[in-house]
């Protein structure tokens, strides 16, 4: 695993910094599922490489947007059933929508990873004993981040147009290590969740 001291912005909507790289991904969002949700998704199956790296999603559930609750269901679901098929990891949108997708959960074999966690340490043990990583981004709970365990987090910028380095030295700092060293974790993490 050489990546030459790469920052890994796990999940971004946007350009990556100069020494960043993330990881290739592809799913329908909750947000934006049309009542062709289905169409969409037979169309993403056939543009992914499946020799390569990649994770399944961002998708998942969320109770505050205007999509339909049900076909968001359906739609998680059936990229649920696709990243087990791949074995390809799972990059998870959860607004309000826990219970649901604690229920779904359960059973699968691929990992998850909570992308975007905003959420008290309470929540942060809850996913962390449900076999969940999870992806910190620029705004967070401070107490959250310190209480994830190392071997489970991930850096994001998300939909910030934002480089990660300075989100990785305010972490190294909250988390008493060096940027080096973190870099390292979340490379090994990467490659824990392609097992």
């Amino acid at each position: 695993m050489n990546h030459s001291g790469a920052y890994l912005n796990f999940h971004t909507h946007h350009p990556l910094a100069e020494g960043e790289e993330t990881i290739p991904s592809s799913g329908l969002h909750p947000w934006h599922l049309t009542d062709r949700w289905q169409e969409d998704l037979a169309e993403m199956v056939q543009g992914v490489d499946s020799g390569t790296r990649f994770l399944v999603g961002e998708c998942g559930l969320d109770r505050v947007c205007a999509t339909p609750y049900e076909r968001q269901l359906a739609a998680f679901e059936a990229q649920i059933a696709l990243s087990e098929e791949w074995h390809r990891p799972l990059v998870l949108h959860c607004v309000r929508a826990i219970d649901d997708v604690l229920r779904l959960k359960h059973g699968t074999r691929q990992p998850w990873i909570f992308h975007g966690f905003r959420g008290k340490p309470q929540l942060l043990e809850q996913l962390i004993a449900h076999g969940f990583y999870v992806s910190f981004g620029l705004h967070h709970n401070t107490e959250s981040l310190r209480a994830c365990p190392l071997e489970r987090l991930f850096l994001e910028t998300d939909d910030q147009p934002e480089p990660i380095a300075p989100l990785y030295e305010q972490v190294a700092q909250q988390r008493k290590t060096t940027t080096a060293a973190l870099r390292e974790q979340l490379w090994r993490n990467v490659e824990t969740i392609f097992l």
